[in-house]
């Protein structure tokens, strides 16, 4: 999984869910704060279609692909949002 430094965090492209053998899989930011070790256990969804069916593997490229366009990590209390 691809991870990225953006304005003080760390951004790691992911799936949600995370585990093998789901049904579907969303394309998912998780983010932590760098220096620490704990990622926010809020997921952001990447952009993503709407569509019956998507294999882990497609998700995670959509993630992939999304995550070098993102330039912003908005921080607000627990709340935490990325921007193109």
């Amino acid at each position: 999984m691809t991870e990225r430094e953006v304005t003080g965090f760390i951004v790691r492209a992911t799936t949600e869910p995370e585990e093998p053998g789901a049904v579907f899989y969303e394309p998912a930011f998780r983010i932590r704060k760098i220096g620490e070790q704990y990622e926010h256990p809020h997921v952001s969804y990447a952009v993503s279609q709407n569509v019956v069916s998507r294999s882990q593997e497609e998700a995670l490229q959509m993630a992939e692909d999304e995550l070098s366009e993102i330039t912003d990590v908005i921080w607000n209390g627990e709340i935490w949002d990325t921007r193109s």
